[in-house]
């Protein structure tokens, strides 16, 4: 015999537990949303059933009524109502159920853990924005200040009241000192300076009367249509629409040798320092955005050019890397991080964050802020971190 067969046939109408003989239709609406929050606001422990089709009579035995399976209500139809009309949110599923050849609705409300739920707007002038019912046993009632007081109470013991300590590695330093890149030279720079050097030679070797290399160029142009040709074999007019365009050629290889050679890869890592789970916990770090440091949005892709007539082929991993968003004065990281398991280390991003720290970086330090977000915390937590450039 399953739980909800047990409910039906033999358990009473309790804080936990109440039976309807119909489905709430549109008309009757006011009563879904009061019989759901007051349900959600029982601070009793467990989960909390509404059953569909069952009528309890003053004797205590019970009349069952089977629901049409053709006009059996969606949940969606239902957890819209909710979700539109208490905050915060409550979870609970609407789904069917069969024995005995009668067809049952069951309401199944859990995780209660965010009390007290209330109106957040008015209802057809029935229910009123901030209002707040509570069930007590059998009965619903407005909430008093008596209840609040020991719904919060029962609250508490379901919140984390720990400590979570964040640093840059498992000494949790608050302190990262990093190196700036004092000299580099880009790979459309070097090509840039390459094509120009050679330009320029052909320009002395015409003005000389010196042997004309042209003839070589253009013969092994011929049947390279994707100009693999090293730049000392390709005709002056193709080094010159090379030149015009070589910022844009070599954007990959600039984004790439900038993201994977010359990059700090930085991570953070959290400890739960408390006596249980963190649940469902993310976090978000404020950089301050300064013309010294560059937070990459995503994994630079490395050009891997297998066949020049398939063009190149691109191997990245960005769908584990931090979201990335950049605002006018601060690069704003974030990241979900799921169950924080208690006396365990945790890394804050699945993929290092890139940052490029140029020469303008140098003898500064920069502070980043960051803010940790759970289900079970009271108040979300916040600190600082120093990075100091040298």
């Amino acid at each position: 015999m399953s739980n909800i067969e047990w409910l039906i046939k033999y358990e009473r109408e309790s804080t936990k537990l109440d039976f309807k003989r119909e489905q709430y239709q549109k008309e009757k609406f006011q009563d879904l949303i009061k019989d759901i929050m007051s349900m959600a606001n029982a601070p009793v422990e467990g989960k909390k059933y509404i059953i569909v089709g069952v009528k309890e009579k003053p004797d205590n035995t019970k009349e069952y009524f089977s629901i049409n399976k053709d006009e059996f209500v969606d949940q969606a139809t239902y957890q819209q109502i909710i979700r539109e009309n208490v905050e915060p949110i409550i979870d609970f599923s609407y789904y069917p159920i069969e024995f005995d050849g009668i067809l049952f609705g069951i309401f199944e409300i859990e995780r209660c853990d965010n009390p007290p739920y209330m109106m957040k707007k008015d209802y057809k002038g029935i229910l009123k924005k901030g209002e707040c019912y509570v069930r007590r046993g059998t009965q619903q009632e407005r909430m008093t200040r008596r209840d609040l007081d020991d719904i919060l109470s029962f609250k508490s013991k379901y919140q984390f009241n720990g400590k979570i300590l964040v640093g840059f590695n498992k000494k949790l330093d608050k302190k990262l000192t990093v190196n700036a890149v004092k000299e580099f030279t880009l790979p459309s720079t070097e090509a840039k300076e390459k094509i120009e050097t050679i330009l320029e030679e052909r320009k002395i070797n015409a003005k000389f009367g010196l042997s004309n290399v042209e003839l070589l160029g253009l013969k092994m142009n011929f049947g390279y249509p994707f100009n693999s040709l090293p730049y000392e074999e390709r005709t002056t007019e193709t080094l010159k629409e090379n030149l015009e365009k070589v910022e844009e050629t070599y954007y990959e290889h600039d984004m790439y040798y900038i993201g994977e050679e010359l990059s700090e890869k930085i991570n953070l890592t959290l400890r739960n320092d408390g006596e249980g789970y963190v649940e469902d916990v993310s976090i978000q770090i404020k950089i301050p955005k300064t013309e010294g440091i560059w937070v990459m949005d995503e994994i630079p892709r490395e050009p891997v050019s297998k066949n020049d007539f398939l063009g190149p082929v691109y191997m990245h991993n960005n769908f584990q890397y931090p979201s990335v968003k950049d605002e006018e004065r601060l690069y704003i990281i974030e990241e979900n991080i799921g169950n924080l398991k208690h006396h365990q280390y945790q890394e804050a991003f699945n993929e290092n964050l890139r940052i490029f720290f140029n020469p303008n970086s140098i003898n500064k330090t920069f502070t980043w802020t960051y803010t940790i977000f759970a289900k079970n915390l009271p108040s979300p937590i916040t600190g600082e971190l120093t990075v100091e450039v040298v």
